[in-house]
């Protein structure tokens, strides 16, 4: 064996490399052949105890040894391999790639997945081997089995799809149970919304719901009352901005009989005293008087109240939901709501998005207002892909409850089984093609880019219902001839007189 200081990285165990520092210095004393051999004996012995498979190769691809646990791991016997250059064997099939001759052509560490002709697979980590003189005089190739983890990776691959098919339908039935509850989403807006109040739900704390009219404020507070412990007690919504200023006190606190002229003789429970046990909601709360907040105030610091013309305080037990379409703080700052109680009813705001800021579920609140509709009226009535296209265009300045109420005046007016875009309302329209649109003549005007557009689809629509132009333009009430020519300056495909 010539004069060699072996250097093993990373998968040689530091015995290994002991061993080598005593090799090379045994083997410059040639006289101590006897302890040369013991120490190859060790270091056989050292490899064959590795439960990696071993190869180690000269710098020639020339195999020189392969432990016990490369034929265990490969498959491969030792007299198929030592001796052999990994060349012809790469050739002969036996494995795929030859990781020890990369790193003898690229001279660095190299890791790769071996296929093998016995069909087995190995993770492979080759390193050089490296004497004094900084030379390259060799490979040694760590071979580990990798099949229990490909099958752990193929169980979690499994797993993952049950997970995701379980997570799937949960989010199915969660759409399923947000539409008994009154909501029809799936844009991430509404889905951190909705979580937030599920959060809340759990707890006793005032929550503040902002957002602009006809986002669905008491639709939320109501979600939040029956996911709440409360859920079995009183639900009372009180809408502040409809209660006269002279009947404030009397309808949310009560009043003992007798109290003022017109009292009843028996007396009044107030709102609060029936939201004992369960929840009050109290919608557009910034329209509560100066004096009534002050009162409110007090119920929710003390949770007592006392009733028109009481000398005693009433208990109650109530969560507090309150909500508003105004900037609080701003009304904070005129004076016109007290900070104090500002801050009491805000422990945990939540916001009810805006229609324009989740367009995805305008098509999914079309199709739910209209089945309803034609569940109720016994129609068929469906809506086509551009007019829905045209609604996402829309800005919603009110919300969801301005697409309710124009999808059931649409559904009333249409003389057919189809809503298409020229029945929508001008403006719909006019929005949609000032967003979607691009004037393709510089010399027309944006206003007559649009005015064309319209009226092409206004004569498609009629002739699509009535064949014959010279009925389609007695429904438009134009010459046959005018609707001729306009039929040929759009280019409109229509051959039946």
């Amino acid at each position: 064996m010539s004069p060699l200081t072996i250097c093993l990285r990373k998968e040689v165990l530091s015995m290994v490399k002991s061993w080598l520092t005593m090799l090379q210095r045994c083997i410059s004393q040639e006289q101590n052949l006897n302890k040369l051999d013991e120490e190859a004996d060790l270091f056989n012995a050292i490899l064959e105890a590795c439960d990696d498979g071993i190869l180690i190769s000269d710098v020639h691809g020339m195999v020189v040894f392969v432990n016990k646990a490369y034929v265990r791991v490969t498959g491969i016997q030792k007299e198929q391999i030592v001796g052999k250059n990994l060349k012809e064997l790469l050739e002969e099939g036996l494995f795929n790639i030859a990781v020890s001759l990369m790193v003898i052509e690229q001279g660095t560490s190299i890791s790769k997945i071996h296929k093998y002709a016995t069909g087995k697979k190995a993770l492979t980590t080759a390193n050089p081997i490296i004497d004094t003189q900084n030379q390259m005089v060799g490979v040694l190739n760590s071979t580990r089995d990798i099949s229990s983890l490909i099958q752990m990776k193929n169980e979690l691959e499994e797993t993952q799809k049950i997970s995701k098919k379980y997570v799937e339908e949960l989010r199915h039935l969660r759409q399923l149970q947000m539409q008994k509850d009154g909501f029809i989403f799936r844009s991430k807006a509404m889905v951190n919304m909705i979580d937030l109040a599920t959060k809340a739900a759990g707890y006793d704390s005032n929550i503040l719901i902002y957002g602009e009219s006809g986002t669905g404020k008491e639709l939320l507070s109501s979600f939040i009352h029956n996911h709440s412990p409360r859920k079995d007690g009183p639900y009372i919504v009180v809408n502040c901005a409809a209660i006269p200023n002279e009947l404030f006190e009397s309808e949310l606190f009560g009043y003992l009989p007798g109290s003022f002229t017109g009292a009843l003789q028996q007396g009044k429970s107030g709102m609060f005293e029936l939201a004992d046990g369960g929840t009050i909601f109290l919608d557009e709360v910034s329209e509560l008087p100066l004096p009534v907040q002050s009162k409110l105030l007090r119920v929710i610091q003390e949770r007592e109240l006392f009733r028109i013309g009481a000398s005693k305080p009433t208990k109650i037990d109530i969560r507090i939901i309150a909500a508003t379409n105004k900037a609080l703080l701003n009304e904070v700052k005129m004076g016109k709501f007290r900070e104090d109680l500002y801050f009491r009813l805000n422990v945990f705001p939540i916001k009810t998005p805006p229609l324009r800021e989740r367009k995805e579920d305008i098509e999914d609140l079309v199709l739910f207002f209209l089945e309803r509709l034609n569940k109720r009226y016994k129609k068929n009535v469906n809506i086509t892909r551009e007019a829905v296209e045209c609604l996402k265009s829309y800005s919603w300045p009110g919300n969801v409850r301005e697409l309710q109420n124009l999808i059931e005046y649409m559904f009333i007016i249409n003389p057919f089984e189809e809503i298409d875009i020229e029945q929508l309302p001008t403006h719909f329209f006019t929005e949609h093609l000032l967003e979607k649109e691009d004037v393709k003549d510089p010399k027309a005007s944006k206003l007559n880019h649009i005015m064309d557009h319209f009226e092409k689809k206004v004569i498609l629509s009629t002739l699509k219902s009535y064949q014959s132009i010279r009925k389609a333009a007695e429904v438009l009430e134009v010459n046959p001839s005018t609707l001729s020519r306009k039929i040929k300056k759009y280019g409109i495909d229509h051959d039946i007189n």
